[in-house]
């Protein structure tokens, strides 16, 4: 194994720089290191501040606290502002002892439904937690003390799995999935050349539709411009301030409904220009799975 990548690992705890087998190696040695059973999983992949880490499971904290034969007790139960604080001790059979601290906030963002962006968008107001949330964060206070301080007195100084969602663009990578990335080889397809199985995952979204009745956006298709008739329309606003026009319209030709979005001040005004028998030329776009569009052009009056 290079020794630079060794230094990285041993020095920076990134594993990203090595091979799927030479990270099976790492991952054995570790669970060795400290008696756990590396076919029950006990650690999985990290993604944070581009670095490439384990952190322990419920699994590991769960064999460590019996291997270790670690007693714990709860120490004390508080309220500090907005937190709330859980303290655990933990001591094993030789005497040694240990105390860990789980806190968890009592308060959430606000998140609203932004049509536009087909999401939850935080809106700035902080809140407190309802009454099955804060149950919740009680039970997650007690569980990251538990397992904080049985990391502590098993020697392990890594993450436990209760704390990622604190740490903001944390992304956890299944050994399985990780595995797959490292294997995957990109291949270069000729203009005139098929795909070799037109059945496998690569090709599976070609010609399928999303949910909003279009082509999924990543082909970025238009409509020809078919001829169409409005059926109802409302506008809103969204969380983020753009100012937007949903219709819902028929295809004159194939009788299709859909829905369709208008989010520039160009098409708002060809939107309102549309009477309830006028016939349209509509040209859109799909984006992020949402039907934009493009240009509205009145070809006449329904009959």
């Amino acid at each position: 194994m290079d020794l630079s990548i060794m230094e990285k690992v041993v020095v920076q705890g990134d594993l990203s720089s090595l091979k799927p087998e030479e990270r099976l190696i790492y991952y054995t040695k570790v669970c060795e290191s400290v008696g756990l059973n590396p076919l029950t999983k006990p650690f999985d992949y990290l993604k944070l501040d581009g670095k490439l880490v384990l952190y322990a499971k419920r699994d590991a904290t769960d064999q460590l606290r019996k291997i270790h034969k670690i007693s714990i007790t709860i120490t004390s139960r508080e309220r500090i502002g907005d937190v709330y604080c859980v303290t655990a001790r933990g001591t094993t059979q030789d005497g040694r002892a240990d105390e860990s601290i789980g806190a968890v906030s009592l308060m959430k963002e606000e998140k609203i439904w932004d049509e536009m962006r087909r999401c939850k968008v935080p809106t700035g107001k902080i809140l407190p937690l309802t009454a099955d949330e804060l149950a919740n964060a009680i039970m997650k206070a007690e569980t990251k003390a538990k397992r904080r301080v049985t990391l502590s007195l098993s020697g392990l100084g890594m993450m436990d799995e209760s704390e990622i969602e604190t740490f903001e663009g944390a992304e956890r990578i299944e050994v399985g999935e990780l595995a797959q990335t490292n294997n995957q080889v990109p291949k270069k397809l000729s203009s005139d050349s098929a795909p070799s199985n037109p059945d496998s995952k690569t090709f599976e979204n070609k010609g399928k539709k999303n949910n909003s009745g279009g082509m999924p956006s990543s082909l970025n298709q238009k409509n020809s411009g078919e001829v169409y008739k409005m059926l109802d329309m409302a506008t809103g606003t969204s969380p983020g301030g753009v100012t937007f026009a949903k219709l819902k319209v028929v295809n004159v030709g194939t009788g299709e409904e859909s829905i369709v979005l208008a989010n520039t001040a160009e098409t708002l005004d060809q939107v309102n220009a549309i009477s309830n028998n006028t016939q349209f030329k509509l040209d859109f776009e799909m984006s992020n799975g949402f039907k934009i569009v493009k240009s509205i052009q009145l070809v006449g009056e329904a009959a």
